[in-house]
């Protein structure tokens, strides 16, 4: 394996001993041997790959993409290709980003192999000598110097002036120096950093799977453990594909007493199906995440231990993702806008106006005033990428009442500057409504923080 020039190549094992070196005599070509047996070469075991098919069916696997690939299935059925295109474009878009980070993720554990040092220097019987690094054992004595990456974890016996950069492991941008070992965590070194300065001697506690570097290389090639939020949505994924799927076949069924036309009854179905599949919901967790985290770097909110977030007590694993009363907020806000829209609907039909261009409209409005509402800092310009979210979706439902093109597939109809000023008038009562329960919310007690430590 080539390294870069900054690193000193050594030649391997089979060379002439060279002369007595620190440390002590080291161990003997036997007890080496022995060593070697017992804990297996000093590499860092990198899994065979996955194929790429299984990748995409672990990504089919999902029950909400069940669901969407049942809903493209049944759309192809009924002839329905423009729907099959769209269904089958989301279920694609999911699962290339999927398998994506599941690659990136194989290659984070292929470089991790390719930072493991090509050979090391150690006493053997009382001599120097160079061996391959993958023959390095626990209790080798190995001698490292300016540019040397070090083998194995070990526990420094002797240094001058050394420095190691370990930003392959911790990320510190700042060389660590390194004294002699005195203490559990002082004194120690970790395979795959690098000797920037100095030089050392280091006794060989760890190597292989069994040293940091191959810890890492196992969390990174191993399945995965799902996180207590990521269990969460799994179970909060598998509910909504069950509900999804009992209310289709509820919508289906009343249709077909009422005597509504069978394919007309199994698309609406099928569009039922998809609006209620939040496929994006992955990356909207993520994009969520990622945006506190960058804030809250932004506003260097690191937190004491003792401090009373630390303190307060955790949501259990087992709770939903939904948990907490969430359900019942979110009950009372779509009941909340169910009403309105209705009301709005009943009164345009009414007044002999188009009733589903305005329950369109006001439904639309209503919600996107929840979703304003919902910002934790509702009188600011935070988060200003659902700010333009919302005015984005505002501007499209305007535009689909008034451009030809698009009110003729959504059976639209010109509303009057009234009737869009009541729209967006109600949209500010959703607003208000979720203002209100955040506010409720708010004055709620709280749960008893736990004793500092």
């Amino acid at each position: 394996m080539q390294i870069g020039s900054g690193h000193r190549r050594r030649r391997l094992g089979g060379e002439r001993p060279g002369p007595p070196a620190p440390g002590g005599t080291g161990l003997s070509e036997e007890e080496a041997a022995r060593q070697l047996a017992a804990w297996g070469p000093n590499v860092v075991v990198v899994e065979r790959r996955t194929p790429v098919w299984r990748r995409v069916v672990r990504q089919l696997r999902d029950p909400l993409i069940v669901v969407l690939l049942v809903a493209a299935v049944l759309t192809v059925v009924t002839g329905d290709l423009t729907d099959t295109v769209v269904i089958v474009l989301v279920i694609t878009v999911n699962t290339v980003v999927g398998v994506v980070q599941e690659v990136r993720a194989e290659q984070a554990v292929a470089a991790l192999s390719a930072m493991s040092a090509p050979a090391a220097r150690v006493v053997r019987g009382g001599t120097t000598r160079s061996v391959r690094s993958a023959d390095v054992v626990p209790g080798d004595v190995a001698l490292l110097g300016e540019g040397d990456i070090v083998p194995a974890d070990g526990e420094v016996l002797e240094a001058a002036q050394w420095l190691l950069d370990e930003s392959s492991l911790t990320g510190e941008s700042v060389p660590v120096e390194k004294t002699p070992y005195a203490g559990p965590g002082e004194g120690v070194v970790s395979a795959g950093t690098v000797v920037v300065r100095g030089r050392g001697v280091v006794r060989v506690t760890a190597t292989g799977p069994h040293s940091a570097l191959g810890r890492i290389a196992a969390l990174l090639g191993g399945e995965p453990e799902l996180t207590p939020l990521q269990r969460r949505l799994v179970r909060f994924g598998k509910i909504l594909a069950l509900v999804t799927l009992v209310l289709c076949a509820v919508v289906l069924a009343l249709g077909l007493a009422r005597g509504q036309p069978a394919e007309l009854m199994v698309v609406a179905a099928i569009s039922l199906a998809v609006a209620a599949v939040p496929e994006s919901l992955p990356a909207v967790v993520t994009l969520a995440l990622a945006l506190g985290a960058r804030r809250m770097a932004e506003r260097q909110a690191i937190v004491p231990v003792a401090s009373q977030v630390m303190r307060a007590p955790p949501r259990p694993p087992e709770e939903s993702v939904l948990g907490a009363g969430l359900w019942v907020r979110i009950l009372a806000m779509g009941s909340a806008d169910a009403l309105i829209t209705l009301a709005a609907g009943a009164w345009a039909h009414l007044v002999d106006r188009p009733w589903q261009t305005m329950v369109f409209m006001v439904l639309g409005a209503t919600q996107l005033g929840v979703a304003l509402g919902s910002r934790a800092r509702p009188g600011s310009l935070a988060n200003p990428f659902l700010l333009v979210a919302v005015a984005g979706s505002l501007a499209l439902q305007v535009t689909g009442v008034y451009l030809p093109p698009l009110r003729t597939p959504l059976g639209t109809e010109p509303l009057t500057a009234l009737e869009i000023g009541i729209s967006c008038a109600l949209s500010a009562l959703g607003y208000a409504l979720m203002r209100l329960q955040a506010r409720v919310r708010k004055d709620e007690p709280r749960a008893p923080l736990r004793a500092a430590a």
